[in-house]
């Protein structure tokens, strides 16, 4: 994509948030780029969103972007949509890098990492391009060591609530493909006793709800919803595992800081980022017992102390901070 536009003058400092996807499309992209949006705007922070998957939620000024966001030419879309907004002054932070490709040249983007975007060979050209002209965020200090350029980790801007009464029952929120090992959620449950609580769809939907039948498992499958039943959980799990030939590892997995903020412990497998997040980690999901869990009181006392508004926006700050030095 030829570049050449040079930003007009205007009033400095506008983030321009461009994501693949938003609320109400699910997924953690959709989740971190509205928590982020959120975030900045609460502490005063001039910021549009522009996203090719969702409709926007709440004050934040969001448009909806034409084309595809994916494939070769996705980043030409992306960018012929949101040069023409930019002025002098201000920052464009991309969710995922393919959507920074367009802008490199002349933007210097942010662009958030977040665990398949880096830990899978790139279907597009151009990743290490992208990486070494931009300011790297990352999501999982795992993510900023597999990076290979230097990185800033990016607390979660996430608050505590009121906890949710417990129950007995395992939840599992993910994609129902094999790296996300709600297999492993269903032969847990079958060692523990306890029920599973399936949020989420996928091509491994029928194979999963046959091994819960084999195992005896009182599994529910909910499909994709956005009303996660948090009420009534034990645990969240998630016990992802690596591709069969390697890589892939989960970048971090934000819904062990959701399941944080209302209390609920978590079980982990050890995958990529996910031991910076879960309250307890089995390096073996299959056979491992389960320690004690932590009360929702020490789940929510390591949530604040680890991420929340005001960390995320101190690290934002270093990040600008970097990029004003270029």
């Amino acid at each position: 994509m030829p570049g050449g536009h040079v930003p007009e003058p205007g009033p400095p400092g506008v983030i321009h948030l461009v994501t693949s996807e938003y609320p109400p499309f699910p997924g953690g992209v959709a989740t971190w780029s509205a928590a982020v949006a959120r975030a900045l705007h609460a502490a005063g922070v001039p910021i549009r969103v522009y996203g090719h998957w969702g409709e926007g939620e709440g004050p934040v000024p969001f448009t909806r972007l034409w084309g595809r966001s994916w494939n070769r030419h996705g980043h030409q879309f992306t960018a012929l949509q949101v040069r023409p907004r930019l002025r002098s002054g201000d920052v464009v932070l991309a969710s995922t890098w393919p959507l920074a490709a367009g802008l490199a040249a002349e933007a210097r983007p942010l662009v958030a990492w977040h665990g398949s975007d880096l830990t899978r060979p790139a279907g597009i050209q151009g990743r290490e391009r992208v990486r070494d002209g931009a300011v790297n965020l990352v999501v999982s200090r795992f993510l900023g060591a597999r990076l290979g350029a230097p990185s800033t980790w990016l607390p979660f801007p996430i608050v505590p609530r009121e906890p949710v009464v417990r129950g007995d029952a395992l939840l599992v929120v993910a994609r129902l493909v094999k790296t996300k090992g709600v297999d492993r959620v269903l032969r847990l449950g079958a060692r523990l006793g306890r029920p599973v609580v399936v949020v989420g769809e996928g091509p491994e939907r029928p194979g999963l709800e046959a091994l819960a039948v084999e195992l005896g498992v009182r599994a529910t499958f909910l499909g994709a919803t956005r009303e996660v039943p948090w009420g009534g959980t034990w645990a969240l799990a998630l016990l992802s595992r690596p591709h069969e030939g390697g890589g892939g590892e989960e970048g971090l997995g934000l819904v062990l800081l959701e399941a944080a903020a209302r209390g609920i412990p978590s079980i982990g497998s050890a995958c990529g980022g996910i031991p910076e997040a879960a309250s307890v980690v089995l390096a073996d999901p299959e056979n491992d017992d389960v320690p004690a869990l932590p009360d929702a009181t020490s789940v929510q006392d390591w949530l604040r102390a680890t991420h929340g508004p005001d960390r995320f926006l101190a690290a934002f700050d270093l990040a600008l901070a970097e990029r004003s030095r270029a």
